[in-house]
């Protein structure tokens, strides 16, 4: 028999003018570490709606708080695009945030903002935009060039992989078991500084947090 899914204890009550919604704990800890790098961790709250299918019943209950309608001056949302254009998860975004009444934004809250990772346009997620960092950057191009052919030698060796973009989440895995401290997730890693923020891979997403 499964066990029920527990959900997580209800957290505190918002802190912050500035809340960006992220999709699940590997961007919570990801978009956590980014924060503290561009030193803009005590200016944005981070809470996670957990999947896509619990956006909106979560934006619902966060919008209905009293520190939410008396303190959010500044809504972001991050989620991944997973195999569509992002143009789709963002029209899925928007649907949500008008349907809760935040399209257009209720005093005080001043705007809404809207990230569909990888890169704002592209198919795939979060691991998708860590990798493209690493094969940019020149240090870790080695790296990512091993990976990727290990990932060919399993394909011509028909060994069974998960298609595009989910191939992604596997890439990263590899890539960090060539750093120092092994089985990280992903959003873990970002707190040992295993992905190059200094990357022009981030700096869409890091235009999109400073501008929050």
């Amino acid at each position: 028999m499964i066990p029920a899914r527990v959900p997580p204890p209800p957290p505190g009550p918002l802190r912050l003018p500035k809340l960006l919604l992220v999709e699940g704990d590997t961007p919570m800890h990801f978009f956590e570490a980014l924060l503290r790098h561009l030193g803009l961790a005590d200016q944005v709250e981070i809470r996670s709606f957990r999947g896509v299918g619990d956006f909106r019943t979560f934006l619902r209950g966060i919008a209905s708080t009293t520190e939410f309608r008396r303190l959010v001056t500044s809504l972001g949302v991050a989620r991944d695009a997973e195999d569509r254009p992002a143009v789709d998860a963002r029209q899925s975004v928007t649907a949500a945030l008008t349907a809760v009444g935040l399209i257009p934004p209720p005093p005080p809250l001043q705007r809404t903002s809207v990230f569909i990772l990888p890169d704002d346009t592209d198919p795939g997620m979060i691991e998708t935009l860590c990798m493209e960092a690493v094969r940019a950057e020149p240090a870790l191009a080695p790296a990512h060039g091993c990976v990727e052919d290990f990932f060919r030698c399993l394909t011509g060796r028909a060994v069974p992989l998960p298609g595009e973009p989910r191939l992604a989440k596997n890439r990263a895995q590899a890539y960090l078991a060539t750093r120092p401290e092994s089985q990280l997730f992903p959003g873990v890693a970002a707190y040992r500084g295993y992905w190059p923020w200094g990357s022009p891979a981030f700096v869409p997403l890091i235009q999109f947090l400073q501008a929050l």
